[in-house]
């Protein structure tokens, strides 16, 4: 069943990237742990309810491999790496644990022509699984990141992108439940 590129989400790799455009000082832990606390506060914002901490990168969704012969490459995949390449261009690995246990999730991979990696010139896109989409692209633009404009919603859930400091897109995808 063909599916559209752009809603591919659960995207690809073995690569990984860091979201760095975050400034040194304001990094945490990707495991969640809360935004940084600015130092201009009034007494009466002190004692305002906390901000909600916003959970960065949980998970890689997939990562897109762009190629000159999308159907040259997956072949190759498919027959010298044994990846199980579908009729849409890509595969889904699917999660599971330390004993092999399935888990709810899976990471997608796919090869195609790169025309959604625009305006990276890069060969390979990542997409990081995110908690609150909406809520880390705010983030990211107070940070002083380049977030690109475009949020896309589908069944497989809502997908942003921001621009890493190399000029790479990095999508950032916060999945549908059971996705």
């Amino acid at each position: 069943m063909p599916i559209k590129t752009k809603t591919l989400l659960a995207a690809f790799t073995v690569f990984t990237l860091s979201l760095s455009c975050l400034h040194a000082q304001d990094q945490k832990p990707a495991s969640g742990a809360p935004a940084p606390a600015t130092s201009t506060a009034s007494a009466d914002t002190a004692k305002a309810k906390p901000e909600k901490a916003i959970k960065r990168v949980t998970g890689i969704g997939g990562v897109f491999i762009k190629a000159k012969d999308p159907v040259k490459l997956r072949a190759w995949y498919k027959t010298h790496l044994g990846i199980d390449v579908k009729t849409w261009g890509g595969a889904a690995f699917r999660w599971g644990d330390s004993a092999s246990v399935p888990a709810n999730g899976k990471t997608a991979w796919y090869v195609g022509d790169g025309s959604n990696f625009a305006p990276s010139n890069a060969p390979f896109m990542i997409d990081y699984r995110v908690a609150d989409l909406r809520g880390l692209l705010k983030l990211l633009k107070e940070e002083g990141c380049q977030v690109l404009d475009k949020v896309e919603d589908s069944d497989f859930g809502s997908f942003g992108w921001v621009m890493d400091p190399e000029g790479n897109k990095v999508e950032l995808w916060q999945p549908t439940e059971g996705h």
